[in-house]
């Protein structure tokens, strides 16, 4: 009688074990997308404080060249950047996208991080496309570069 009570509470132990495991599996895969358009965020921020710094600034920026701007953060490698100064005003536009379809998971949150700004959100024939808001053409030098359906976040870097 006491081995039946014993295999018994095994078996409710590893059923019980098992569940919980398996739903918190389920909460870090869930947190992915949410963490990686964290990530893009912060990589967004640096490139813009850099293109501030330097006004006259063309093209991509290096990573080392984020360093000072990025502090402890590490952007995932799938984030790319492109910073077009402005013509006619001050600032610099600062485009930043990936080409990998790891990425497409974050459209969704990074449309909500930017609270549906227009913005924020896939790239379709060289233009920005976001629920809600009219198309954004993306700048000519970048329209080629980005595949449809990846994620893009633009902003305005300016004193």
């Amino acid at each position: 009688m006491y081995m039946l009570w014993i295999i018994l509470t095994l078996g409710v132990a590893t059923g019980t074990y098992a569940l919980f495991e398996s739903e918190s599996m389920q909460m870090a895969q869930a947190s992915s997308p949410t963490v990686l358009a964290n990530n893009m965020s912060e990589y967004r921020q640096a490139v813009a404080a850099f293109a501030k710094v330097n006004p006259l600034f063309h093209g991509s920026v290096p990573l080392s060249d984020l360093k000072p701007y990025l502090g402890s953060i590490v952007p995932d490698p799938i984030w790319q950047n492109v910073v077009v100064p402005n013509v006619g005003y001050a600032g610099s536009l600062v485009v930043i996208y990936s080409t990998s379809p790891a990425a497409q998971s974050v459209i969704p949150v990074m449309e909500q991080l930017a609270l549906g700004s227009a913005l924020a959100g896939a790239s379709m024939d060289g233009e920005l496309m976001s629920p809600g808001n009219p198309p954004v053409p993306l700048p000519p030098p970048v329209a080629q570069m980005i595949p449809n359906g990846m994620p893009v976040w633009m902003t305005q870097s300016y004193e």
